[in-house]
């Protein structure tokens, strides 16, 4: 029987370009809660993002946010796992030397950029509202008092003009994960979503036999890959989908909510 049913959000259970659910995506995570079936948002958001995003039901359910960098239940953190500070800076003087790359910092609630253009600190003030702090300079970066989850990388040019350079010289130091073709991401070293997945079963004393997750991105490849029911979207590159067990095209009648279906259709189903 599934006990623990995770989702990513960007792409899964929210339709790309979408900034907020409708009511729907609340009603099954009640109807879960109700059911006694936990339900965790596993994205590469931040707490913040996906607070404010849940918040009609964010009592109900727990987040797996930045990537597995830390896991947010009973509005406590269960687990954290922070990056150095002095590599994360290293690495951010390196993504500034490149023409067309910029950088965003997560920290446990906040969010840190030091733009090079208007352009990108407009696109990412818009996107994250309040949760953007501005960084004078990146050699400032040490000097802040937070701990560091998740740098991401903005390639405008595309991941290909400067991954190889990035893959070359800190994968040893970090956990490289691209997701999307302008955007990689990196993580403490050994962590996944699958560590937000460990900690809650820890928690819940549930085995990975019992758990189900949904997703469409690089970061998703690991954690639909070592829960017993891992659901790839079917639009999802190959590469997630080969990591999953199962491939849904789990879309309402109104196209805008991916996974709902299943989601209703697996836990009526009894399994």
């Amino acid at each position: 029987m599934v006990k623990l049913i995770l989702s990513d959000v960007d792409g899964t259970l929210l339709a790309r370009g979408e900034g907020t659910f409708d009511d729907s995506v609340f009603e099954v995570i009640d109807r879960l809660y109700e059911r006694g079936i936990h339900f965790a948002a596993a994205s590469g958001r931040g707490y913040s993002d996906l607070h404010r995003l849940f918040a009609p039901v964010r009592d109900k359910m727990d987040f797996v946010c930045s990537d597995g960098a830390m896991t947010i239940s009973d509005g406590k953190i269960l687990d954290i796992n922070s990056m150095n500070k002095d590599d994360v800076t290293a690495l951010a003087e390196d993504i500034t030397c490149f023409e067309g790359c910029e950088f965003l910092l997560y920290g446990r609630e906040k969010l840190y950029i030091s733009p090079k253009t208007e352009k990108y600190r407009g696109f990412i003030v818009n996107r994250y509202r309040d949760s953007i702090s501005f960084v004078d300079s990146v050699k400032d970066i040490g000097k802040i008092e937070d701990d560091f989850l998740k740098l991401s990388v903005y390639a405008i040019n595309g991941v290909d003009s400067c991954s190889g350079y990035f893959k070359d010289n800190w994968m040893d130091t970090f956990e490289l994960v691209y997701n999307s073709n302008n955007w990689m991401e990196f993580v403490a070293k050994g962590i996944s979503k699958v560590s937000g997945v460990e900690a809650l079963c820890r928690k819940y004393s549930i085995d990975m036999d019992e758990v189900m997750a949904f997703g469409d991105g690089g970061n998703d490849i690991k954690l639909l890959g070592t829960v017993a029911y891992g659901y790839a979207m079917d639009y999802a590159p190959e590469m997630v989908k080969a990591a999953a067990g199962f491939v849904t095209d789990a879309v309402l009648e109104t196209k805008r909510r991916e996974g709902l279906v299943c989601y209703n259709g697996v836990w009526d189903s009894g399994i």
